[in-house]
Parts: structure tokens; sequence; C-alpha cells
């Protein structure tokens, strides 16, 4: 089966050509370079000089309907009759991105996971992934005997942050006065590290600091030693965890928590350094249930990719039978 898939996220687009789960031709976009979906297949279409083929599995960051997807750090929605109507599709799926990287989990293999934490995943038990990069993604996966791996999306990163003790209580203020309603994706992404670096130069009275405009610059520093952005950067992965660990306990995934976005790569060492695991297992008497559940970081760089390869084929084959 031979179809197009689509990751797009609010900072990179990824499209691909694929033969059932074997990706043919792969391209990578700047998402912010295209004023809708239409005019980014067309650019890569002629980018490519292929003939687009007529069975497809978008995904985006946003929320998802069957017919819908409403761009939320995109700018843009993508309506799945705009889209066959355009390109004479036979199929056409609407995806979320996290909906993506969950089905992504049924085609990355074990090289591609780094275990930070936990006992050993049981087999087709549920999985859950959270994502920090442009957002804060959160999807869970169970298994079915009849049709293997179904998603079940969410837009849990939206959820109300909850803060555990006096300095998360003080973040919450800060954040309170600038946007009102203070969810976990305030801090728990790009934008949100640099709210953590900005909050721990206003509680320090630090003016004359390097106030930082990229997430990046705040890791790069924490790496250099720099004390502002090592604080940042550790509350993050304790709040991170915090928040897997509330995702776990409402689902009990003993196959595992999956760790994936364009973050979690670049502070692996801060993330193994602990504190992620202590805020995951901090929930009193649930803390020897949550210890053994096992926490990987995914290094595959196209799991969205793979995740639309998989449940494209997976619609072919429930088509054909």
């Amino acid at each position: 089966m031979r179809g197009l898939v689509t990751d797009i996220g609010g900072t990179n687009s990824r499209i691909a050509i694929v033969r059932d789960l074997q990706i043919e031709t792969l391209k990578v976009y700047p998402t912010g370079n295209f004023k809708s979906a239409t005019e980014l297949f067309l650019h890569f279409q002629q980018d490519t000089g292929q003939k687009l083929p007529p069975r497809w599995a978008v995904a985006a960051a946003g929320v998802t309907t069957q017919e819908k997807i409403h761009g939320t750090n995109i700018g843009w929605d993508l309506v799945r009759k705009e889209l066959s109507d355009a390109f004479h599709l036979k199929t056409c799926l609407l995806l979320n991105d996290f909906e993506a990287a969950a089905y992504g989990l049924a085609v990355v293999g074990g090289d591609r996971l780094e275990k930070i934490g936990g006992g050993k995943p049981g087999k087709n038990e549920v999985k859950i992934v959270l994502g920090a990069g442009t957002g804060l993604g959160e999807a869970t996966c169970v298994f079915c005997k009849q049709t293997g791996w179904k998603v079940l999306r969410s837009e849990g990163g939206h959820s109300s942050f909850s803060p555990t003790d006096e300095l998360e209580i003080e973040l919450f203020r800060f954040l309170k006065k600038k946007y009102g309603h203070v969810s976990f994706e305030r801090i728990l992404s790009g934008p949100g590290l640099l709210e953590l670096y900005h909050f721990f130069l206003d509680k320090k009275s630090i003016k004359e600091a390097m106030k930082f405009e990229e997430p990046s610059q705040v890791t790069k520093a924490a790496e250099q030693g720099d004390k502002i952005s090592g604080g940042a950067l550790d509350l993050f992965c304790k709040i991170y965890g915090e928040e897997a660990g509330n995702f776990a306990l409402k689902t009990l995934p003993l196959g595992g928590v999956y760790l994936t976005g364009g973050i979690v790569l670049h502070i692996l060492s801060r993330l193994k350094a602990g504190g992620f695991m202590k805020g995951f297992t901090s929930k009193g008497r649930m803390k020897e249930v949550l210890k053994d559940i096992p926490v990987f970081v995914v290094r595959e760089p196209y799991l969205g990719i793979l995740g639309c390869a998989y449940r494209l084929l997976q619609a072919s084959v429930t088509e054909t039978s």
C-alpha cells in the first residue's frame, strides 16, 4: 500500500511518501512558511516532482475530529473534504499529532528507546505518550485483538497546572498574573521553558541577566553552568515528571510511559539525573504503583510519520477485509 503521510507541528511539517511502513521520500518544511494545508501539499508535490498517491493520513497539532483539525499552534485548519476534493483522494484520515505519535510506538523498535526509570513493559499493555515541544501533547494507546493498536487522543496538555510545593505555588502566581488560566502546557513546552527562566529572574530580582528568546538558549546556558538556566531546567523536569505521573495514575500504563517531542533529546541528561522520576513517583500512597511503571525517551525523529503510516496501513487492511 502506497500512501502520503504528514506530521504537521507548530514548528516543522514533515511529509513522506510511504509503502506500507517504509519511507520512500521525506521532506521537512517550516510550518510558518505556508498559509494553508493546500499550499503546503502543492509545494511538496512540486518539490518532489511526484504524483501524490490517493491515500493519505494527515496528523497535525490541534483539536481533531474525523472532518477537521483546528490548528491550535499552526495558524490554519485542515479540512478533510477540502483536501479530498483538491487532491482527488480515496482515503483521507485526520489525526492529532500525538495520536500519530502514539501509533508510532507500534512501529518503533527498542533501539530507538532510552529507558530512564521503572521496570519492564508488559506486552500489549496500555501505553501513554507525552511530548513537550511547541506545545504539550498527550495520548493513550491500547491494544485490540481484532484491529491492533488503537489510540485515544486528548487535549490533556491544556489541563490545569496543580502546584505541589511553595516554589511551584510562586510559579503558579507568576503565570496566573500573565495568563489567567495556567495549564501544564504553559510550563511543559518550549515557550514554557522560557517562562520558567524568566520566573527565576523575577524571583531573584535579577535585571542585568540576558533575557533569552529561544528555549535552546536556556538549555545551552544550563549546560555551561548558568545557575538560573539550570534551575529553570530542573524545575521543568520535575513538573514534567509530576504531570506524567498524573497521567499514569489515570491510565495505569503498564506498557510504559513514552516521552517525545523536540525538547527531550536536548535535556536527556537532566531527565536521567533523577528529578523527573522523583516528580513522577511523588504521589503519596500511590508511589508504589508508579515506581515500577517503565519510562522511556523516544529517539525516533519521525515517530509521527511512522504512526501515520501504521494507521493508514491499518485502515487499508480494514477496507479490504
